[in-house]
């Protein structure tokens, strides 16, 4: 088993706050990237290529962790998809999985490459992790739990709706969930 955790956090989060926070609670290690400061300045294809680098260099091992929140989780399933399957675990939290317009409530959000992982699961040709599993709200709009109940049965994931709940989870449900995957 491995003590140090890869974690890559939502936008605007930190290591060690909140999620980070709790894993490093549960006393392991963290690496990984925080969706601030310098690293969100970067390129969209710059911040794929970190995410890979160190996913080669340390995480690519059948004992390793990798959890990733939100924006975080597009950005480790764009690394993904142009390697080899993933060997470890992964744990996605309220993963974005691409662009989103829901015109009744006037919310829209385009990231980069906002049909790629969506084409890829359609096309049966996203390299199919070890184990991951994804948890999102039934009442999230920047992840319609229906796309992400469909990109999990692409990869052969294990996909938890959290009914009447939106884009943060919460420590109440996370917690539970964290004490199990660990």
């Amino acid at each position: 088993m491995t003590d140090t955790i890869y974690y890559l956090t939502g936008r605007g989060g930190q290591l060690n706050k909140g999620l980070g926070e709790a894993i490093l609670a549960k006393g392991y290690k963290l690496s990984g990237r925080e969706m601030s400061g310098a690293f969100d300045k970067l390129a969209f294809q710059n911040q794929i290529d970190l995410i890979t680098q160190d996913l080669q260099d340390g995480f690519w091992n059948k004992e390793a962790k990798v959890v990733a929140v939100s924006y975080g989780a597009y950005l480790l399933l764009h690394a993904l998809a142009d390697l080899e399957p993933y060997v470890g675990s992964i744990l996605l939290l309220s993963p974005v999985i691409g662009g989103v317009a829901d015109g009744e409530r006037m919310n829209f959000f385009s990231p980069p490459r906002a049909d790629k992982l969506m084409r890829l699961i359609e096309e049966g040709v996203f390299p199919i992790p070890n184990k991951i599993e994804i948890h999102v709200g039934d009442n999230d709009w920047q992840c319609p739990h229906q796309k992400v109940v469909q990109f999990a049965e692409g990869v052969g994931g294990d996909c938890k709706v959290v009914p009447d709940t939106g884009h943060q989870l919460g420590k109440d449900y996370v917690t539970p969930v964290l004490d199990r995957w660990f």
